[in-house]
């Protein structure tokens, strides 16, 4: 059994990279691992009680002197082995204090592309969400281990179908994307396509900072019988399955657990080329990114053939299916824990 502290410099929100962490830990602390978090108080109720939680005040600079002490401090006092930092802020903030966390082995998580390979030198095991992230660390030896879910539970589609959402038998069919309404997500890109491709009604769920500019190209293009602005949605993965097509369109992305959680529902996709959308997708699933054009083009395979779609994406299904869950995740994340504790 390992003794780990995870560190994560996230305040407030809930997104992939949070919930990795989170899942991960949890599920660690469920198989009798003796696990911590240090992490802003902000995070703690969603950590388990099997979990120990250390709240440290994220917010502060990683370039402080007292705060990076204070953060020693606080991992000392959990007598792990193995210390595992998330992303860049922990990752940097980690590796700054490497000296005195004696035998300490430290590990890093990488979520999303790099211009930088700083924060992420000097640790003992490096892990990448995609081999796209691995690629962009300039050569440091990384892991790829996919950010992972566990399969949505039966009736997930039904209780999503039962409130009820709009243009389902409508005759046409109905397209989902889920994220964040930011920039990096491409809904705006996806909106654009959407004007030059007829024939589909689109849900786009989820909320953010970006609602006025997309409600904005929804008027332009007299899109408003078309797209269903729906917000955030709890039952997200339901309405996933109850769709024809799942569709991501980010401009730049860590997982997207998005997609993981449609290919689990057996919905067929189409994504732009980032994070481990190229390991779990055929090519012509697959589309350039920061494109409208290329949008528009895999709008239209799915309308054209959806069949055929379906069948070149089973593959997927599969790979998903015994891959892409919180088992198999935890387990690939231990086997580094053993490597490097030897």
């Amino acid at each position: 059994m390992f003794r780990v502290c995870h560190v994560l410099a996230s305040v407030g929100e809930k997104g992939g990279l949070e919930k990795n962490v989170i899942e991960l830990a949890n599920r660690q602390a469920s198989l009798g691992h003796e696990v911590s978090a240090v992490a802003d108080e902000t995070m703690r109720p969603h950590f388990s009680k099997a979990v120990r939680f250390i709240a440290h005040p994220m917010r502060a600079g990683r370039l402080n002197p007292l705060n990076r002490a204070a953060l020693l401090k606080r991992i000392l006092s959990t007598r792990a082995q193995i210390v595992h930092a998330h992303a860049n802020k922990a990752g940097a903030l980690v590796r700054s204090i490497r000296k005195g966390l004696g035998r300490m082995k430290r590990v890093a998580t990488v979520q999303n592309i790099k211009r930088s390979s700083r924060p992420f030198r000097d640790y003992h095991a490096v892990i990448t969400a995609s081999a796209q992230v691995r690629d962009s660390l300039g050569g440091i030896d990384a892991t790829v281990i996919w950010n992972s879910i566990e399969p949505p539970p039966p009736g997930t589609k039904e209780a999503a179908l039962a409130t009820d959402p709009p243009f389902l038998g409508e005759g046409e069919p109905v397209f989902c994307t889920v994220g964040r309404l930011v920039p990096a997500k491409g809904m705006d890109l996806l909106l654009e396509a959407m004007a030059k491709v007829p024939g589909f009604k689109l849900w786009l769920v989820g909320e953010g900072s970006q609602r006025k500019e997309l409600q904005a190209i929804i008027k332009r293009y007299e899109l408003e019988e078309r797209v269903w602005m729906a917000g955030h949605r709890d039952d997200a993965v339901g309405l996933m399955g109850c769709s024809d097509l799942f569709v991501v369109a980010s401009r730049n992305e860590g997982g997207p657990y998005t997609l993981a959680e449609a290919l689990h529902m057996k919905v067929p996709c189409i994504s732009t080329r980032v994070g481990f959308a190229p390991e779990f997708l055929p090519d012509e699933a697959l589309m350039e990114t920061h494109s409208v054009d290329e949008l528009e083009r895999g709008l239209q395979l799915a309308l054209d053939d959806p069949e055929g779609l379906r069948q070149h994406l089973q593959a997927s299904f599969d790979l998903v299916a015994k891959e892409v869950t919180l088992n198999a995740m935890t387990h690939k994340v231990l086997r580094v824990y053993e490597r490097i504790t030897g």
